[in-house]
């Protein structure tokens, strides 16, 4: 389907969708914090903001599996690139950005926002999550 005649979406006019779920399992909210104390500095959400996004979608437990594969494989990037050192905020949240991007399925390292050898490392990172 040709999507080039549609008219853009004007970003500031989009709304929350509903929230679907009362409340998350203790279970999930177990993983949501440890989650959130992992990525949450770099996600420009409180914890609470982040468990009603999850709240709102159809399939929470399923949604939450995605953060943790996002996380794993920002862990493991960390571990074998960056080690002890520290990004910047910025870098941290652009290497979020890709992994989420990633986590949609996109593959075109040249579209992640970040360069193309760290963007082929996260999608290596990423990847291999599924290869056990």
């Amino acid at each position: 389907m040709d999507n080039s005649d549609s008219e853009p979406i004007d970003l500031e006019k989009l709304q929350p969708g509903p929230i679907r779920h009362e409340s998350l399992s203790p279970e999930l909210l177990d993983q949501v914090q440890a989650l959130y104390d992992v990525i949450g500095p770099f996600l420009d959400t409180t914890l609470e903001q982040f468990e009603v996004n999850l709240m709102r979608d159809s399939n929470p437990e399923q949604e939450v599996a995605i953060w943790c594969c996002i996380t794993a494989a920002w862990i493991s990037y960390h571990d074998r690139y960056v080690g002890e050192v520290e990004l910047p905020d910025e870098e941290e949240k652009n290497l979020i950005a890709a992994l989420i991007a990633i986590s949609t399925g996109a593959t075109d390292t040249n579209r992640f926002g970040v360069a193309e050898p760290v963007g082929q490392r996260l999608l290596n990172c990423y990847d291999e999550l599924g290869a056990d």
